[in-house]
């Protein structure tokens, strides 16, 4: 028998709420006359009732005549319903009954205690008698998110940006990297979009200075996307055109780059959580900087399908999350670079994959110029 169904009348039951019971707290009591009565022959009342009496089904004897009354909670005369309706099923006398339940009423409203939070059903809200409160979250250490530059001002400024060989001064940066192959570097850059640059003229975000101007103003035209661990391209790198500029590079003002890596169209599969069917052997190249990260990701042919996937990393760039993209079995080449930095990247990315990748160290002199 539902709530609605209950078909008693007594005007204890019946009456609306008297103005004295307003929504400024929440009464709880227990009804020990009513159990002390029911001498154990307590039963599960019909199963709607548990949506007055919140996890009534798991709590034990006589924890199952405690209510709850009050704005936030439940309607007084809906409270009283499903009481005497669990009363009467007991096989107490209506009349007892109710005087328990009245008796058990004002012993709540002199001492009120809050109610638990594990009593609350998961279907409270769908009583419209119901006024459920907000669900408190459980305490947790906070994680705060690193900061990251607006996204879709992220995407205006790489879509404003221009192809590296539409521009003079990243032609001639090709040049003293890459020699004699600086035409065909510039050509599988383009092609794989791996890199862009900043127009000298464009107005940037305040995200894009640097203390000594905006990017374009400061040299920093060359740029390069970040990808996080779910393959989404949020944040930028510009990269100076001058070898003796210091920074060389610069990351977004009052933002964070942790966590974020370099990575060519291979790479960004796998961070999305693909990994190809196609894609053998199974190999990845992790370099250190914007220049050895392009020596690497533009090698892949657009007729070869064998990869290997490029990953770009800085200070702060690998991380769990990162590795955990890297498939079982996958051979890792780390070509960090071999100074005091470098070696404390190449560990700590060969400590993330030990023990189901094979890793591989490259030799002394073989990243590129810096």
């Amino acid at each position: 028998m539902g709530i609605a169904n209950i078909s008693r009348t007594d005007p204890l039951i019946t009456a609306p709420p008297s103005p004295g019971y307003g929504p400024s707290s929440v009464q709880r009591t227990w009804c020990d006359d009513t159990v002390r009565r029911s001498r154990g022959r307590l039963r599960d009342p019909d199963p709607s009732l548990h949506l007055v009496r919140p996890g009534l089904r798991d709590l034990p004897g006589r924890c199952r005549h405690r209510w709850l009354r009050g704005a936030g909670e439940v309607d007084r005369s809906a409270g009283e319903r499903a009481l005497l309706s669990a009363a009467l099923e007991t096989g107490l006398p209506e009349r007892e009954a109710i005087g328990h339940i009245r008796r058990g009423i004002l012993r709540g409203e002199k001492t009120p205690r809050t109610v638990p939070d594990a009593l609350f059903h998961r279907n409270l809200n769908s009583l419209a008698s119901f006024r459920a409160r907000p669900a408190v979250p459980a305490r947790a250490e906070a994680q705060t998110s690193p900061a990251r530059p607006p996204q879709q001002e992220v995407a205006a400024l790489w879509s404003a940006s221009l192809a590296v060989g539409a521009d003079a001064e990243a032609a001639a940066w090709f040049s003293r990297r890459f020699g004699s192959a600086a035409t065909w570097f510039i050509q599988q850059t383009e092609l794989w979009d791996l890199a862009r640059v900043i127009p000298a003229d464009i107005r940037l975000p305040r995200w894009a200075w640097s203390r000594g101007g905006p990017w374009a103003g400061t040299g920093h035209r060359i740029l390069f996307r970040l990808w996080d661990h779910t393959g989404q391209a949020v944040s930028l790198r510009a990269r100076s055109f001058d070898s003796t500029a210091a920074p060389k590079s610069l990351a977004p003002s009052g933002c964070s780059v942790k966590g974020l890596v370099l990575a060519d169209p291979l790479g960004c599969q796998l961070l999305g959580g693909v990994c190809p069917a196609w894609w053998q052997p199974r190999e990845i190249v992790v370099a250190e900087g914007e220049p050895d990260w392009l020596l690497w990701a533009a090698r892949q042919r657009e007729t070869e399908e064998q990869g290997p996937a490029c990953f770009g990393i800085e200070s702060g760039a690998w991380s769990p999350q990162i590795a955990d993209r890297i498939p079982t079995e996958a051979a890792v080449a780390i070509r960090t670079h071999h100074d005091e930095p470098g070696e404390r990247y190449a560990q700590q990315i060969a400590a993330s994959l030990r023990g189901r990748c094979r890793i591989f160290r490259s030799g002394v002199g073989e990243e590129a110029s810096r």
